[in-house]
């Protein structure tokens, strides 16, 4: 004792140690030295339990990507044994924050985008430290991942030359490219016409759609922008453009007047006959066929859109006295083809044979060839009764003219089943009376090809899902020996939809969601078929499985009431529930927190997983929902999610003075008391305790 009656005790560390957590007396007293005594009492809080500290995910997956990078950001948490007030310092780089803990024991800073935008790419450490009002501490550290590296996309060229000609316009047009920084599976969304189409890319990073013929063939005359964006996995995203042009006016061909009246006599067929004209919309250097009396001359257009070829004397004098149709073809360079015509004839005195048309259009196919054949013709300047030599196939058939200088013959159908594939060369001699030859050269095609056709996978799986159904659904197909711009026919739902073959043999379709409702749940066919230009066809179907009836998934009561307890959250936990219309095998995912889980669904529907206790400390305090989800073998999904209360901070609480005093005298020992106190971290209606010597007495309040 001091001398102005004050005094100081140093109490050694280890006495300290043995002080439990929670409210201790102090008590002193003192002695005169006459013997009197007095003492006093001093509560004190023994508060050693530091507060713990987590750090949420930021930016929703713990990666910044480059739009994220320029944003300002909420960087939150929660701790577990803090209060209400208790301190929060979050460092990020070289910029510290404050703030406090809120009453559920969360907290968040704001991050303005000047901090972010200086993030570098990489791994970025975030620390949270919160400080209790006894100054006990705690920190934690969260690492986030900045990345703001966007992808790239390109996009090929289209219709081989960026140029949508005539025959092109009446296809689907294949739209591809490739991608680098861009995961396999991922969609590139392409625009073209103000309309969206979608691809996924592949795992070499291409990626490939079709845009259906109906729609290539709304495009105008015109240049158009196609552009296509992807988004990578952690939302950076990139675009890409391509012009193209349509162009579909076909060339002009124009043929002169030929020998001066479009008719060749004897003098004019003694010698070389020109024929020339000219063009519109074909460039300088293009190819010009000119096709007389079944014989091809070539020439290429000039500089002011004229052409002209030379006919030998000999082959005018072989056509012979007649009617003759010269027809001139040129392509331009959007490949849009052009054909003019004109009608001639030779009045030469000499005798003349023409060969009609062969088979109806000078085509023997696949049906045809098994059949008898006539081959028909005209002469001029040819007695009745003059013979005509036909050579075909390297056999002479001969036929006779008629009154009206007509002439036929037939060919067996062995005979016919003997022609090659190919061009058949038809050649025609005949004499006159006076011994002037008469020939004529005709070219018919054997085309033999065996036709298929071919419906690829439908819907990736061949089974059409609910959301699938709701969807237009591309129908895409291959050919073979079927030539461009011929017409697919695809039959779903007993309804016809017409495609074309484009340059690779390919088809594609798309059917509206109006149309599909004609295929019923189960298997259905669909159906295609097409014929060549030869008339040789094929057919083939697909079998398809619509499934549109979603699963339906339940999760039972979580830890018995939905409450996950301190003691619970230290045991591993079971979930489970029950599913219908989900078949033996499938798999169930259970998310918590921020952790996925797995389970199988059993022959009775019911499903069960444990989720281990070290991941159940992770987390957050409060409400969180468990979410379930599965799939049937179709593909259709279910989902549902529970509520599940996560509280694992013990209340404390306090004693009321009892009495007045804490001190129950002779008249107090006779009455009954009312013993009262507070709580922290307790609810309306949790149980209240209390033990009075060897006695509880519950109450709750």
């Amino acid at each position: 004792m001091n001398a102005n009656g004050s005094w100081t005790l140093n109490v050694d560390a280890a006495d300290l140690a043995g002080l439990a957590e929670g409210n201790a007396v102090v008590t002193a007293s003192v002695s005169d030295k006459a013997g009197n005594a007095s003492s006093a009492d001093r509560n004190l809080l023994v508060d050693t339990l530091a507060p713990t500290v987590a750090i949420n995910a930021v930016a929703g997956d713990d990666v910044i990507n480059s739009t994220e990078h320029g944003q300002s950001h909420i960087i939150s948490g929660t701790t577990t044994n803090a209060v209400t007030g208790d301190s929060i310092t979050v460092t990020i780089g070289s910029n510290t924050y404050n703030t406090t803990v809120n009453a559920d024991g969360s907290w968040s800073v704001g991050v303005p985008a000047s901090v972010i935008s200086g993030l570098q790419n990489g791994t970025a450490t975030i620390t949270a430290t919160v400080t209790d009002k006894a100054g006990n501490s705690n920190s934690t550290d969260h690492q986030v991942v900045v990345n703001t590296t966007a992808p790239t996309l390109s996009i090929s060229t289209l219709a081989g030359d960026d140029i949508i000609n005539a025959t092109e316009k009446g296809q689907s047009l294949t739209i591809n490219g490739s991608s680098t920084g861009v995961a396999e599976g991922l969609t590139v969304t392409v625009s073209l016409n103000g309309k969206n189409y979608t691809a996924q890319v592949d795992s070499a990073g291409h990626w490939t759609l079709d845009v259906p013929a109906a729609d290539v063939a709304k495009l105008g005359e015109a240049n158009y922008t196609v552009s296509a964006q992807v988004t990578d996995a952690i939302g950076n995203a990139t675009s890409a453009t391509h012009d193209i042009t349509v162009n579909t006016a076909a060339p002009q061909v124009i043929i002169n007047i030929i020998g001066g009246d479009d008719i060749l006599n004897a003098d004019e067929v003694s010698e070389a006959q020109t024929i020339s004209g000219r063009v519109v919309n074909a460039e300088e250097g293009q190819t010009v066929t000119v096709t007389l009396g079944g014989k091809e001359y070539t020439t290429t257009v000039n500089a002011g859109g004229t052409w002209s070829v030379s006919v030998p004397s000999d082959d005018l004098k072989a056509l012979g006295d007649g009617g003759l149709n010269v027809t001139a073809t040129v392509t331009n360079q959007a490949g849009n083809e052009g054909t003019g015509d004109r009608e001639i004839a030779i009045d030469a005195g000499l005798p003349g044979l023409r060969i009609n048309t062969v088979a109806g259009d000078d085509i023997i196919n696949a049906i045809e060839l098994g059949q008898p054949l006539v081959i028909t013709g005209t002469s001029t300047g040819l007695a009745v009764g003059s013979v005509v030599t036909v050579t075909i196939n390297g056999k002479d058939y001969v036929a006779s003219v008629t009154a009206d200088g007509s002439w036929s013959l037939g060919v067996s159908a062995n005979e016919v089943a003997a022609f090659p594939a190919g061009n058949l060369v038809i050649t025609a001699n005949a004499n006159d009376e006076g011994g002037n030859p008469a020939i004529n050269v005709h070219n018919v095609t054997v085309d033999l090809a065996v036709v298929a056709i071919s419906i690829n996978t439908v819907a990736g799986d061949n089974i059409l899902r609910a959301e699938e159904r709701e969807q237009d659904l591309l129908l895409t197909g291959s050919t073979q020996n079927v030539e461009q711009g011929q017409t697919v026919t695809v039959n779903v739902g007993g309804k016809a939809h017409l495609a074309t073959v484009d340059s690779d043999g390919n088809w594609a379709i798309t059917v509206s969601p109006a149309d599909l409702n004609g295929l019923k749940d189960g298997i259905n066919n669909i159906s295609v078929s097409v014929n060549n230009a030869a008339g040789n066809g094929a057919s083939a179907a697909q079998e398809v499985r619509v499934d549109t009836v979603a699963p339906t998934i339940n999760i039972d009561t979580v830890a018995g009431d939905n409450i996950l307890n301190a003691v619970e959250a230290g045991q591993p936990l079971t979930i489970s529930g029950t599913t219908v219309g989900a078949e033996a095998g499938q798999v169930v995912t259970v998310s918590l927190g921020v952790k996925n889980y797995s389970a199988t669904v059993d022959a009775d529907g019911r499903w069960t997983l444990d989720i281990p206790a070290e991941n159940l400390a992770s987390l957050p305090i409060g409400n969180i929902e468990v979410i379930a989800s599965v799939s049937d073998k179709a593909g259709n999904g279910g989902t549902t999610s529970h509520h599940l209360l996560v509280d694992v901070t013990a209340p404390t609480m306090t004693i009321h003075t009892v009495a007045g005093d804490d001190v129950i005298n002779a008249t107090e020992h006779a009455q009954a008391q009312i013993i009262s106190g507070t709580t922290i971290d307790a609810v309306a209606g949790d149980q209240v305790s209390v033990t009075i010597g060897s006695k509880n007495v519950p109450h709750r309040g």
